[in-house]
């Protein structure tokens, strides 16, 4: 692949990073505020017992969801460092370089496949 070409590639692959990025970050937010809404709206009323349960467990399942999105926007957002940084597709294990088609699917990976196999076996 020529330099062009990988330059290219990589502006995608940072497009994607981005898009991905305020997705998840509008996400959070909009889960966020549902979540209060639902907390409010409970406060507001009385409710029998049933009621309690079911906000609890939305508010739980919620959470859940909040948290791995907020979870995968931090992992964006080191990819963007990493991409302003200039080492974004750079394996921290070998140095080598990522391929981009696991930059596609993976644009936040920060290992080649062979270096995440050995990283996922020590976990």
């Amino acid at each position: 692949m020529t330099a062009v070409a990988e330059d290219l590639d990589m502006a995608s692959i940072g497009r994607l990073l981005r898009r991905r990025h305020d997705e998840a970050a509008e996400q959070v937010s909009r889960l966020q505020a549902q979540t209060a809404s639902m907390l409010g709206s409970h406060d507001a009323g009385s409710g029998d017992a049933a009621d309690v349960g079911t906000v609890a467990l939305e508010t739980a399942e919620q959470a859940m969801v909040t948290m791995a999105l907020q979870e995968q926007l931090v992992r964006l957002q080191a990819a963007l460092g990493r991409l302003e940084a200039g080492t974004l597709g750079v394996c921290e294990r070998c140095c080598e370089q990522v391929p981009l088609t696991r930059l596609q699917v993976m644009p936040w990976a920060t290992h080649c496949v062979p270096c995440q196999s050995v990283v996922d076996r020590y976990r």
